[in-house]
């Protein structure tokens, strides 16, 4: 009886020392490379009614522009600027992603 609760803890500290040996494999925080949640966007403003996107030039495969040069277009918005009134413009917008579209915090 002594025999069996010595290999049934034996067991059981063998089991453990397996199961937290595998901690080990776990990623480390200087491991995880970080993206910052701030993104700066150059392009064209463009004002359609309600949507407002901006227009980048040599960026992305979404289409092409009429002088053959790829265009990437990315919908944006903000709480604190009127973003209307750059429309037509070049401009140069700071903010974060929401999904797929960029809340602007700041227009250069």
């Amino acid at each position: 009886m002594e025999k069996r609760v010595k290999i049934i803890s034996l067991s059981g500290v063998l089991i453990g020392s397996l199961f937290l040996s595998g901690c080990s494999l776990v990623a480390k925080p200087a491991d995880v490379v970080t993206e910052s949640p701030t993104q700066t966007i150059t392009g064209v403003i463009k004002v359609t009614g309600d949507l407002i996107v901006i227009n980048q030039q040599g960026v992305g495969v979404i289409g092409k522009s009429p002088d053959g040069v790829t265009a990437s277009t990315t919908e944006i918005t903000s709480r604190k600027i009127d973003l209307k009134k750059y429309d037509g413009q070049t401009v140069t917008v700071t903010g974060e992603f929401s999904g797929t579209t960029l809340f602007v915090d700041k227009v250069r």
